[in-house]
């Protein structure tokens, strides 16, 4: 009886112990690391991890049998360095011109087609959204951003949200810079819809710059919303150190992504999407999203729909553009956009 008496109290002290350094691990190292770490805050944020892994860039047929699509980069600044990076990404062309074989910078300048630029989200690169591809390139010019930080883009510079939106300023400057006639269209993707609204205020109070129209899948109010409503964030809210280890950090180092406020300064219609089972960002911050632009943006700016998506259909967080309204959708997001321009 002794023997088992010892035994039982053993393992007892090896419970508590092990739950004493899983409590120590999960509610106070994890906190205390995202705060002073940011390169945690930074990876937490971004999730840079490679979808496909080992890309093959240069090889879009080839390793990804998607024809006529160009493989290219283009030098920025990086302002806050005062150094120069590289940013990669592709040329997809309209599915009417595939067999194009001008340079990238010949193909942007001579086209009169609408141009996209689709800045995609966390967990992902430009050889990931090819489905998308099929469905945008039926009624644009594509040009695929990689962020700095993501594929082969910018690796030797500081992944910040200020940094990326100057990239995509400077992108979109070369851009107009070839072709200044034609529209331009921005399509953005979870963390590419903040990047996205947060690029288009800058070039909105900066130049004035406005895009013919702008469509946002599966996004976001802010960063914040989205860490209070998923679970990394309901496993530390109740946490008495919860808005000082976690919130305030990101706050602190500018990594906030305030949509809510910056689709206030964009001067163009503006479609939403989001689907119901989207297991990352959930549904009622793109529902949110809708109802504070449409509250808080004037008539003259431009109207705003949103399109919701059921459950049922399975579209979760990246195959809304596998719904087969989703051409009616751009067409008439489309005739709206060429109805707002030219009153």
């Amino acid at each position: 009886m002794r023997m088992y008496k010892k035994l039982y109290a053993g393992c007892l002290t090896t419970t508590l112990a092990s739950t004493f350094v899983a409590f120590s691990i999960i509610w106070i190292i994890i906190p205390l690391s995202f705060r002073w770490s940011l390169p945690f805050q930074t990876f937490m944020v971004f999730i840079p991890i490679e979808s496909p892994r080992n890309p093959q860039f240069s090889q879009p047929e080839e390793v990804y049998s998607i024809q006529g699509v160009q493989n290219f980069y283009k030098t920025v600044h990086d302002e806050p360095r005062n150094a120069q990076t590289s940013i990669g990404m592709w040329l997809i062309l309209h599915e009417d011109d595939i067999t194009n074989t001008l340079s990238v910078e010949d193909v942007i300048s001579d086209s009169s087609r609408d141009i996209l630029i689709y800045l995609h989200g966390v967990y992902a690169n430009r050889a990931k959204p090819l489905h998308q591809y099929s469905v945008f390139r039926k009624y644009f010019l594509v040009i695929a951003i990689d962020h700095r930080g993501y594929g082969d883009s910018g690796g030797n510079v500081d992944m910040t949200e200020t940094g990326i939106v100057r990239d995509h300023v400077q992108l979109y400057n070369w851009v107009r810079s070839l072709n200044p006639t034609v529209d331009i269209y921005y399509w953005g993707h979870s963390l590419g819809t903040a990047l996205t609204t947060h690029t288009l205020k800058v070039l909105k109070e900066e130049q004035n710059v406005v895009p013919k129209g702008l469509i946002l899948e599966s996004p976001f109010t802010s960063m914040e919303d989205v860490i209070r409503n998923i679970v990394f964030g309901k496993i530390f809210e109740w946490l008495a150190y919860f808005e000082s280890t976690i919130l305030q950090p990101l706050r602190d180092n500018q990594l906030v992504f305030l949509s809510y406020q910056h689709i206030t300064s964009i001067d163009c219609p503006i479609m939403i999407l989001h689907a119901e089972d989207d297991s990352v960002v959930p549904y009622k911050l793109g529902v949110l999203l809708a109802e504070i632009a449409n509250k808080t943006r004037t008539a003259n700016q431009g109207d705003v729909v949103f399109h919701g998506f059921s459950d049922d259909l399975g579209h979760g967080h990246d195959d809304i553009t596998r719904n087969p309204g989703i051409y009616r959708m751009i067409e008439e997001f489309k005739d709206a956009c060429e109805q707002f321009g030219s009153q």
